[in-house]
Protein backbone atom coordinates (compact mmCIF):
# COMPACT_ATOMS: atom_id res chain seq x y z
CA UNK A 1 0.00 0.00 0.00
CA UNK A 2 1.19 3.73 -0.83
CA UNK A 3 -0.01 6.54 1.23
CA UNK A 4 0.85 9.66 2.37
CA UNK A 5 -0.26 12.38 4.85
CA UNK A 6 -0.60 16.26 3.42
CA UNK A 7 -0.73 18.09 6.66
CA UNK A 8 -0.05 21.45 7.95
CA UNK A 9 1.19 23.25 11.03
CA UNK A 10 2.07 26.57 12.61
CA UNK A 11 5.67 27.27 11.88
CA UNK A 12 5.91 29.95 14.19
CA UNK A 13 8.44 32.24 11.92
CA UNK A 14 10.64 29.02 11.82
CA UNK A 15 9.67 26.47 9.32
CA UNK A 16 12.94 24.73 9.86
CA UNK A 17 11.82 23.91 13.66
CA UNK A 18 8.29 23.08 12.55
CA UNK A 19 9.96 20.28 9.91
CA UNK A 20 12.41 19.18 12.60
CA UNK A 21 9.62 18.16 14.60
CA UNK A 22 8.10 16.47 12.52
CA UNK A 23 10.94 14.22 11.37
CA UNK A 24 11.59 13.44 14.76
CA UNK A 25 7.87 11.84 15.05
CA UNK A 26 7.80 10.04 12.03
CA UNK A 27 10.69 7.62 12.56
CA UNK A 28 11.19 5.54 9.79
CA UNK A 29 9.39 7.32 7.14
CA UNK A 30 9.71 9.94 4.36
CA UNK A 31 8.72 13.89 4.57
CA UNK A 32 8.59 15.54 1.42
CA UNK A 33 8.81 19.72 0.80
CA UNK A 34 4.87 20.47 -0.53
CA UNK A 35 5.09 24.16 -1.55
CA UNK A 36 2.32 26.54 -1.86
CA UNK A 37 1.80 29.53 -4.24
CA UNK A 38 0.59 32.48 -2.47
CA UNK A 39 -3.05 32.43 -2.71
CA UNK A 40 -5.26 35.09 -2.39
CA UNK A 41 -7.17 34.68 0.94
CA UNK A 42 -10.21 36.49 0.44
CA UNK A 43 -13.02 36.48 3.19
CA UNK A 44 -13.70 34.15 6.41
CA UNK A 45 -16.88 33.48 4.61
CA UNK A 46 -15.69 32.49 1.50
CA UNK A 47 -13.06 30.22 3.31
CA UNK A 48 -15.21 28.51 5.10
CA UNK A 49 -17.67 27.69 2.05
CA UNK A 50 -14.92 26.60 0.03
CA UNK A 51 -13.89 24.01 2.75
CA UNK A 52 -16.78 22.67 2.08
CA UNK A 53 -17.06 22.46 -1.80
CA UNK A 54 -13.21 21.25 -1.65
CA UNK A 55 -14.25 18.35 0.46
CA UNK A 56 -16.36 17.47 -2.17
CA UNK A 57 -14.10 17.67 -4.84
CA UNK A 58 -11.55 15.69 -3.43
CA UNK A 59 -13.56 12.54 -2.46
CA UNK A 60 -15.32 13.19 -6.10
CA UNK A 61 -11.69 13.06 -8.27
CA UNK A 62 -10.56 10.60 -5.95
CA UNK A 63 -13.86 8.27 -7.12
CA UNK A 64 -13.20 9.14 -10.36
CA UNK A 65 -9.23 7.96 -10.44
CA UNK A 66 -10.80 5.04 -9.06
CA UNK A 67 -12.74 4.39 -11.98
CA UNK A 68 -10.06 5.01 -14.68
CA UNK A 69 -8.07 2.53 -13.09
CA UNK A 70 -10.65 -0.36 -12.85
CA UNK A 71 -12.13 0.46 -16.21
CA UNK A 72 -8.43 0.05 -18.20
CA UNK A 73 -7.98 -2.68 -16.13
CA UNK A 74 -11.00 -4.11 -17.64
CA UNK A 75 -10.73 -3.41 -20.74
CA UNK A 76 -7.13 -4.54 -21.27
CA UNK A 77 -7.18 -7.48 -18.40
CA UNK A 78 -3.71 -5.91 -17.56
CA UNK A 79 -2.25 -6.62 -14.18
CA UNK A 80 -1.70 -3.43 -11.48
CA UNK A 81 1.96 -4.00 -12.18
CA UNK A 82 1.37 -3.58 -16.11
CA UNK A 83 -0.78 -0.09 -15.11
CA UNK A 84 2.15 0.81 -13.25
CA UNK A 85 4.27 1.45 -16.11
CA UNK A 86 1.19 2.78 -18.34
CA UNK A 87 -0.16 5.48 -15.60
CA UNK A 88 1.76 8.24 -15.92
CA UNK A 89 1.58 12.04 -14.73
CA UNK A 90 3.66 14.53 -16.52
CA UNK A 91 6.24 11.68 -17.92
CA UNK A 92 6.15 10.63 -13.99
CA UNK A 93 5.10 7.31 -12.13
CA UNK A 94 1.89 8.62 -9.62
CA UNK A 95 4.43 7.89 -6.64
CA UNK A 96 7.26 10.40 -8.24
CA UNK A 97 4.61 13.13 -9.52
CA UNK A 98 2.72 13.34 -5.70
CA UNK A 99 6.41 13.22 -4.14
CA UNK A 100 7.48 16.07 -6.70
CA UNK A 101 4.25 18.50 -6.52
CA UNK A 102 4.41 21.54 -7.44
CA UNK A 103 1.63 23.96 -8.48
CA UNK A 104 1.19 24.30 -12.06
CA UNK A 105 0.78 28.34 -12.73
CA UNK A 106 0.16 27.43 -16.35
CA UNK A 107 -3.21 25.71 -15.92
CA UNK A 108 -4.15 27.17 -12.82
CA UNK A 109 -3.14 30.46 -12.20
CA UNK A 110 -2.53 31.47 -8.62
CA UNK A 111 -3.03 35.06 -8.44
CA UNK A 112 -6.78 34.89 -9.63
CA UNK A 113 -9.71 34.30 -6.81
CA UNK A 114 -9.41 30.87 -4.99
CA UNK A 115 -13.37 30.47 -6.56
CA UNK A 116 -12.00 31.55 -9.94
CA UNK A 117 -9.42 28.53 -9.52
CA UNK A 118 -11.40 25.95 -8.40
CA UNK A 119 -14.46 26.69 -10.79
CA UNK A 120 -11.72 26.05 -13.71
CA UNK A 121 -10.33 22.82 -12.35
CA UNK A 122 -14.02 21.59 -12.04
CA UNK A 123 -14.58 22.65 -15.35
CA UNK A 124 -12.01 20.61 -16.62
CA UNK A 125 -12.89 17.50 -14.53
CA UNK A 126 -16.44 17.99 -15.71
CA UNK A 127 -15.10 17.68 -19.07
CA UNK A 128 -12.86 14.52 -18.02
CA UNK A 129 -16.30 12.82 -16.89
CA UNK A 130 -18.57 13.87 -20.01
CA UNK A 131 -15.58 12.04 -22.41
CA UNK A 132 -15.66 9.20 -20.62
CA UNK A 133 -19.26 8.49 -20.09
CA UNK A 134 -19.60 9.28 -23.86
CA UNK A 135 -16.46 6.67 -24.99
CA UNK A 136 -17.62 4.45 -22.65
CA UNK A 137 -21.61 4.82 -24.07
CA UNK A 138 -20.32 4.14 -27.80
CA UNK A 139 -17.90 1.46 -26.86
CA UNK A 140 -20.65 -0.86 -24.92
CA UNK A 141 -23.13 -0.03 -27.88
CA UNK A 142 -20.61 -1.85 -29.97
CA UNK A 143 -19.18 -4.44 -27.41
CA UNK A 144 -22.63 -5.57 -27.27
CA UNK A 145 -23.32 -5.90 -31.18
CA UNK A 146 -19.71 -7.87 -31.04
CA UNK A 147 -21.44 -9.80 -28.50
CA UNK A 148 -24.24 -10.26 -30.61
CA UNK A 149 -22.15 -11.46 -33.61
CA UNK A 150 -19.95 -14.04 -31.82
CA UNK A 151 -23.35 -15.51 -30.54
CA UNK A 152 -24.69 -15.95 -34.24
CA UNK A 153 -20.89 -17.48 -35.62
CA UNK A 154 -20.32 -19.55 -32.23
CA UNK A 155 -23.42 -20.33 -30.98
CA UNK A 156 -25.33 -23.55 -31.02
CA UNK A 157 -27.56 -24.08 -34.42
CA UNK A 158 -30.76 -22.46 -32.80
CA UNK A 159 -29.44 -19.10 -32.62
CA UNK A 160 -25.99 -19.45 -35.01
CA UNK A 161 -26.04 -17.91 -38.27
CA UNK A 162 -26.75 -20.70 -40.85
CA UNK A 163 -25.43 -18.87 -43.73
CA UNK A 164 -21.44 -20.51 -43.69
CA UNK A 165 -23.57 -24.12 -42.62
CA UNK A 166 -26.24 -24.27 -45.30
CA UNK A 167 -24.93 -24.86 -48.96
CA UNK A 168 -26.91 -24.86 -52.14
CA UNK A 169 -27.61 -28.30 -52.03
CA UNK A 170 -29.24 -28.08 -49.15
CA UNK A 171 -31.83 -25.79 -50.94
CA UNK A 172 -35.19 -25.45 -53.18
CA UNK A 173 -34.46 -22.45 -55.09
CA UNK A 174 -36.10 -20.41 -57.53
CA UNK A 175 -39.41 -22.21 -57.25
CA UNK A 176 -42.90 -20.62 -57.27
CA UNK A 177 -44.34 -23.19 -54.87
CA UNK A 178 -41.90 -24.68 -52.67
CA UNK A 179 -39.62 -23.67 -49.86
CA UNK A 180 -36.91 -25.57 -47.88
CA UNK A 181 -37.56 -24.94 -44.03
CA UNK A 182 -34.19 -25.45 -42.23
CA UNK A 183 -35.14 -26.78 -38.46
CA UNK A 184 -33.07 -26.75 -35.25
CA UNK A 185 -34.43 -30.38 -33.36
CA UNK A 186 -32.95 -30.87 -29.71
CA UNK A 187 -31.08 -34.02 -30.15
CA UNK A 188 -33.17 -36.06 -27.66
CA UNK A 189 -36.11 -35.27 -30.19
CA UNK A 190 -34.54 -36.32 -33.19
CA UNK A 191 -36.31 -39.45 -33.31
CA UNK A 192 -39.66 -37.78 -33.08
CA UNK A 193 -38.84 -35.12 -35.67
CA UNK A 194 -38.11 -38.12 -38.24
CA UNK A 195 -41.53 -39.88 -36.80
CA UNK A 196 -44.05 -36.80 -37.29
CA UNK A 197 -42.41 -34.26 -39.58
CA UNK A 198 -44.47 -35.37 -42.17
CA UNK A 199 -47.59 -34.84 -40.15
CA UNK A 200 -47.29 -31.37 -38.50
CA UNK A 201 -49.11 -30.15 -41.58
CA UNK A 202 -50.77 -30.80 -45.01
CA UNK A 203 -48.45 -29.91 -48.16
CA UNK A 204 -44.75 -31.10 -46.61
CA UNK A 205 -43.10 -33.41 -49.10
CA UNK A 206 -42.38 -36.95 -47.99
CA UNK A 207 -39.42 -38.13 -47.33
CA UNK A 208 -37.66 -34.57 -47.79
CA UNK A 209 -35.99 -34.24 -44.58
CA UNK A 210 -32.02 -34.39 -44.77
CA UNK A 211 -29.65 -33.73 -41.84
CA UNK A 212 -27.65 -30.84 -42.40
CA UNK A 213 -25.38 -30.59 -39.71
CA UNK A 214 -25.65 -31.30 -35.76
CA UNK A 215 -23.78 -30.20 -32.20
CA UNK A 216 -23.80 -30.86 -28.96
CA UNK A 217 -27.29 -29.55 -27.99
CA UNK A 218 -29.09 -29.96 -31.97
CA UNK A 219 -29.31 -31.27 -35.20
CA UNK A 220 -30.32 -28.72 -38.09
CA UNK A 221 -32.77 -30.46 -41.23
CA UNK A 222 -33.84 -29.29 -44.07
CA UNK A 223 -37.39 -30.11 -45.11
CA UNK A 224 -39.40 -29.52 -48.10
CA UNK A 225 -42.89 -27.57 -47.99
CA UNK A 226 -45.01 -25.70 -49.98
CA UNK A 227 -44.93 -21.74 -49.45
CA UNK A 228 -48.85 -21.34 -48.55
CA UNK A 229 -47.99 -23.78 -45.48
CA UNK A 230 -44.98 -22.61 -44.13
CA UNK A 231 -46.46 -20.15 -41.14
CA UNK A 232 -48.18 -23.13 -40.24
CA UNK A 233 -45.84 -25.43 -40.63
CA UNK A 234 -43.67 -23.20 -38.27
CA UNK A 235 -46.25 -22.71 -35.56
CA UNK A 236 -46.81 -26.35 -35.61
CA UNK A 237 -43.21 -27.76 -35.14
CA UNK A 238 -42.58 -25.04 -32.52
CA UNK A 239 -45.49 -26.22 -30.68
CA UNK A 240 -43.67 -29.58 -31.02
CA UNK A 241 -40.39 -28.23 -29.54
CA UNK A 242 -39.00 -27.74 -32.76
CA UNK A 243 -37.40 -24.63 -34.10
CA UNK A 244 -38.00 -23.55 -37.83
CA UNK A 245 -34.85 -20.81 -38.49
CA UNK A 246 -35.92 -17.83 -39.92
CA UNK A 247 -33.09 -18.03 -42.81
CA UNK A 248 -33.31 -17.93 -47.45
CA UNK A 249 -30.47 -19.03 -48.52
CA UNK A 250 -28.56 -16.23 -50.57
CA UNK A 251 -24.89 -16.42 -51.34
CA UNK A 252 -25.00 -12.15 -51.31
CA UNK A 253 -26.71 -11.82 -48.00
CA UNK A 254 -24.24 -14.85 -47.08
CA UNK A 255 -21.38 -12.59 -48.34
CA UNK A 256 -23.05 -9.26 -46.45
CA UNK A 257 -23.34 -10.67 -43.37
CA UNK A 258 -19.53 -11.77 -43.23
CA UNK A 259 -18.38 -8.59 -44.40
CA UNK A 260 -20.86 -6.76 -41.68
CA UNK A 261 -19.66 -9.21 -39.32
CA UNK A 262 -15.94 -8.27 -39.70
CA UNK A 263 -16.47 -4.62 -39.88
CA UNK A 264 -17.96 -5.36 -36.19
CA UNK A 265 -14.89 -6.54 -35.09
CA UNK A 266 -12.65 -3.61 -36.31
CA UNK A 267 -14.86 -1.22 -34.92
CA UNK A 268 -14.63 -2.80 -31.19
CA UNK A 269 -10.84 -2.98 -31.72
CA UNK A 270 -10.33 0.53 -33.07
CA UNK A 271 -12.66 2.03 -30.22
CA UNK A 272 -11.24 -0.27 -27.92
CA UNK A 273 -7.56 0.96 -28.65
CA UNK A 274 -9.23 4.47 -28.34
CA UNK A 275 -10.53 4.27 -25.42
CA UNK A 276 -7.75 3.00 -23.77
CA UNK A 277 -4.97 5.35 -25.20
CA UNK A 278 -7.42 8.11 -24.57
CA UNK A 279 -7.76 6.36 -20.34
CA UNK A 280 -4.09 6.51 -20.14
CA UNK A 281 -3.94 9.92 -21.57
CA UNK A 282 -6.66 12.09 -19.58
CA UNK A 283 -5.60 9.61 -16.04
CA UNK A 284 -2.55 12.18 -15.52
CA UNK A 285 -5.25 15.23 -16.05
CA UNK A 286 -7.12 13.56 -13.65
CA UNK A 287 -4.29 12.96 -11.33
CA UNK A 288 -3.30 16.41 -11.48
CA UNK A 289 -6.65 18.19 -10.72
CA UNK A 290 -7.00 16.31 -7.53
CA UNK A 291 -3.41 16.80 -5.82
CA UNK A 292 -4.10 20.48 -7.31
CA UNK A 293 -7.49 20.55 -4.85
CA UNK A 294 -5.25 18.98 -2.26
CA UNK A 295 -2.93 21.65 -2.25
CA UNK A 296 -6.16 24.12 -1.94
CA UNK A 297 -7.86 22.27 0.82
CA UNK A 298 -4.14 22.43 2.68
CA UNK A 299 -3.93 26.07 2.42
CA UNK A 300 -7.68 26.85 3.15
CA UNK A 301 -7.90 25.08 5.93
CA UNK A 302 -4.66 26.18 7.40
CA UNK A 303 -6.06 29.55 7.26
CA UNK A 304 -9.07 28.66 9.09
CA UNK A 305 -7.11 27.10 11.63
CA UNK A 306 -4.10 28.91 12.01
CA UNK A 307 -4.95 32.33 10.97
CA UNK A 308 -4.05 35.28 8.90
CA UNK A 309 -1.17 36.49 7.84
CA UNK A 310 -0.38 33.46 6.72
CA UNK A 311 2.65 31.24 8.48
CA UNK A 312 2.23 27.18 8.10
CA UNK A 313 4.76 24.51 6.93
CA UNK A 314 2.75 22.30 4.60
CA UNK A 315 4.18 19.03 3.86
CA UNK A 316 3.74 15.51 2.47
CA UNK A 317 4.37 12.54 5.30
CA UNK A 318 4.92 9.21 3.51
CA UNK A 319 4.64 6.76 7.02
CA UNK A 320 6.04 3.93 7.55
CA UNK A 321 2.52 1.34 6.98
CA UNK A 322 3.16 -0.69 9.94
CA UNK A 323 3.38 2.22 12.20
CA UNK A 324 1.79 4.69 10.64
CA UNK A 325 -1.50 4.49 13.66
CA UNK A 326 0.88 5.06 16.26
CA UNK A 327 3.19 8.08 14.48
CA UNK A 328 -0.64 9.54 13.81
CA UNK A 329 -1.13 9.52 17.47
CA UNK A 330 2.00 10.95 18.46
CA UNK A 331 1.55 13.77 16.11
CA UNK A 332 -1.73 14.57 17.61
CA UNK A 333 -0.37 14.34 21.13
CA UNK A 334 2.71 16.56 19.91
CA UNK A 335 0.25 19.28 18.57
CA UNK A 336 -2.78 19.36 20.88
CA UNK A 337 -1.35 22.49 22.32
CA UNK A 338 -3.32 23.71 18.88
CA UNK A 339 -6.50 22.81 20.22
CA UNK A 340 -6.13 23.93 24.12
CA UNK A 341 -4.54 27.18 23.50
CA UNK A 342 -7.72 27.77 20.80
CA UNK A 343 -10.39 27.13 23.05
CA UNK A 344 -8.44 28.77 25.82
CA UNK A 345 -7.84 31.83 24.72
CA UNK A 346 -11.17 32.12 23.50
CA UNK A 347 -12.68 31.90 27.58
CA UNK A 348 -10.20 34.18 28.42
CA UNK A 349 -10.92 37.09 25.91
CA UNK A 350 -14.88 36.06 26.73
CA UNK A 351 -14.40 36.90 30.55
CA UNK A 352 -12.31 40.01 30.47
CA UNK A 353 -14.49 41.47 27.64
CA UNK A 354 -17.99 40.03 29.24
CA UNK A 355 -19.32 39.16 26.06
CA UNK A 356 -20.28 36.16 24.69
CA UNK A 357 -17.33 33.80 23.16
CA UNK A 358 -17.21 34.33 19.57
CA UNK A 359 -15.54 31.71 17.11
CA UNK A 360 -12.41 33.92 16.39
CA UNK A 361 -9.66 34.02 17.70
CA UNK A 362 -6.81 36.65 18.64
CA UNK A 363 -4.99 35.97 15.44
CA UNK A 364 -7.78 35.59 13.20
CA UNK A 365 -8.40 31.63 13.35
CA UNK A 366 -11.69 29.72 13.83
CA UNK A 367 -12.06 27.64 16.67
CA UNK A 368 -12.76 24.30 14.87
CA UNK A 369 -14.84 23.07 17.07
CA UNK A 370 -17.63 25.26 15.80
CA UNK A 371 -16.65 24.22 11.93
CA UNK A 372 -16.12 19.97 12.76
CA UNK A 373 -18.76 19.62 10.17
CA UNK A 374 -16.96 20.51 7.70
CA UNK A 375 -13.90 18.51 7.75
CA UNK A 376 -12.85 15.04 8.29
CA UNK A 377 -14.94 13.02 11.36
CA UNK A 378 -11.34 12.04 11.99
CA UNK A 379 -10.16 15.69 13.80
CA UNK A 380 -6.40 15.97 14.53
CA UNK A 381 -5.55 19.35 16.07
CA UNK A 382 -3.64 20.42 12.99
CA UNK A 383 -4.36 20.11 9.34
CA UNK A 384 -4.01 16.72 8.39
CA UNK A 385 -5.51 15.01 4.81
CA UNK A 386 -4.93 11.17 3.43
CA UNK A 387 -3.45 11.09 -0.26
CA UNK A 388 -4.06 7.35 -0.70
CA UNK A 389 -2.67 6.35 -3.48
CA UNK A 390 -3.58 2.47 -3.16
CA UNK A 391 -5.47 1.97 -6.94
CA UNK A 392 -2.47 -0.31 -7.77
CA UNK A 393 -1.46 -2.68 -5.03
CA UNK A 394 0.55 -4.97 -6.01
CA UNK A 395 -2.16 -8.58 -6.22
Amino acid sequence: MTLYWLLSVPAHGDGHVAWRDIKNRVIGGELYDFVLPQFKIGTLDTLVRLSDDLGKYDSSYENTMSKFVDTLRGLTGDNNRSLQSQLLVEDKSVDQYIRTFSWDNSKYRADRALPEIISQIAERMGAVDAALKTKMTQYNAIKNSLATVKRRQTGNLSVRSLGGVVKPEHCIQDSDYLRTAFVAVPRPLAREWNNSYERLTDMVVPRSSQLVAEDAEYKLYAVVVFKRVFDEFTNKARDARFIVRDFVYDQEAVERDRLSAMEVVEQEQELLDNITEWLRGSFGDVVAAWMHIKALRVFVESILRYGIPPDFLPILVRPPPKNADKIKQQLAEFYAYLETSTRASDRARAKSSGKAKTSTSDSGAFDMHEFSNILSSDYMPFVFFDVPWTFLDEE
